[in-house]
């Protein structure tokens, strides 16, 4: 039993035996520290290696006007490659660098992308393409985009004449801007800094007076403009409707009712009540089923005659003063409001029947007759 036990405590000091790999390890380690490594072997390639934004790595050197240059999936490959590299000279090889986004160039790219695209009317494509051409174009020749300052685009704004085109092209900018800052092309929104530009020369809305009713009525009444401007002030419809209306499709004489197309707002489909009187006046003046000009046509032609009458008004005032003599002629809100296809009534009240002058209801029936419906 002692034998045996001593024989143990023997078995048990014995160092521990080595398995096969960790002989393989430590010969490993052994070779690693008696061999040089050979990656340390290039110290002065070591500083012309890139490791590029695609993952792969890069090495690119000049000296004595020889350029050189190779690309390698993964570092130790590229120190492999460098000891082949077959230099070229620097005068044989073309510089090409990224090209630089222009203004211009992501203007294109928006109109292409993002205006022709959409269901946009041919007139819209028609401005964003004219505006490209005679303002952008001129103004921001080889303008890099991600330069692009904050006073440059102000700067051009404000020397722009023209109020309305002014107001578009703010509009424009603001938004081919704030799209190239959402998807990246430019860093900080520079759209945020730019300031409004300030109407000066606003058209006027309000209903006409009693006095400016008659100058404009009795001055169109031998033109070709006169049914439609009756049409606007009885109905109180929109231009874009006025245009739109179509004798025989849009007139019930059973009903006595005139159908608007309109798209606006949900109200502004609608039906509106008419005398007989009116509805005979339409087909007496109306020689065709439809008005028969442009539709920026009375636009143009009532702008000169309200300049020439001395009237400070637009078109769109017809309109305005349709709500008003209905007002007059104590019509309920509810009924203006369904006549003029407004979604609210605030807007009818607040809006449209600014009332500077009380027109009794008795000189309104003397201009117009029987042409507005009875309310009494």
């Amino acid at each position: 039993m002692i034998k045996e036990f001593e024989k143990g405590i023997n078995e048990y000091n014995r160092p521990f035996l080595l398995t096969n790999n960790t002989k393989t390890q430590q010969q490993s380690k052994e070779t690693r520290k008696s061999t040089p490594n050979k990656l340390k072997g290039v110290d002065t390639m070591k500083k012309n290696c890139y490791h590029r934004k695609d993952g792969r790595w890069q090495y690119s050197k000049q000296e004595n006007g020889m350029l050189y240059y190779t690309i390698a999936n993964t570092y130790r490959e590229l120190l492999e490659k460098i000891k082949s590299i077959k230099p070229r000279q620097i005068k044989q090889i073309k510089n090409i660098k990224t090209k630089t986004l222009t203004f211009i160039e992501y203007y294109k790219f928006y109109i292409e992308n993002y205006i022709k695209t959409k269901k946009y009317k041919s007139n819209t494509i028609s401005i964003w393409q004219r505006e490209l051409k005679s303002y952008i174009s001129p103004n921001f020749k080889n303008q890099p985009l991600n330069k692009l300052q904050t006073e440059q685009v102000q700067s051009f704004i404000n020397k722009i004449d023209k109020e309305r085109t002014q107001e578009i092209l703010f509009q424009h900018i603001t938004k081919v801007l704030q799209k190239a800052y959402i998807t990246g092309k430019i860093k900080k929104d520079i759209t945020l800094g730019l300031e409004k530009p300030i109407k000066t020369n606003t058209q006027v809305r309000k209903p006409l007076t009693l006095e400016e009713q008659e100058k404009l009525i009795n001055y169109v009444k031998d033109t070709k403009l006169y049914t439609f401007v009756m049409f606007s002030l009885i109905v109180g419809s929109r231009r874009e409707e006025t245009i739109k209306f179509n004798l025989l499709e849009d007139l019930n004489e059973e009903k006595q009712t005139i159908h608007i197309k309109g798209t606006k707002t949900k109200n502004a489909d609608r039906y509106v009540y008419v005398t007989k009187e009116f509805i005979q006046f339409l087909k007496t003046n109306m020689t065709h089923n439809t008005f028969d000009f442009n539709i920026h046509y009375p636009t143009h032609e009532l702008a000169k005659i309200f300049k020439e009458l001395n009237i400070k008004n637009c078109l769109h005032g017809l309109r305005h003063t349709c709500s008003a003599n209905l007002y007059f002629l104590n019509a309920k809100d509810k009924y203006r409001q369904l006549q003029l296809g407004h979604s609210s009534i605030v807007t009818t009240n607040n809006i449209y029947t600014n009332i500077k002058e009380n027109i009794p209801s008795s000189k309104l029936r003397l201009l117009y007759g029987n042409l507005y419906p009875t309310f009494d």
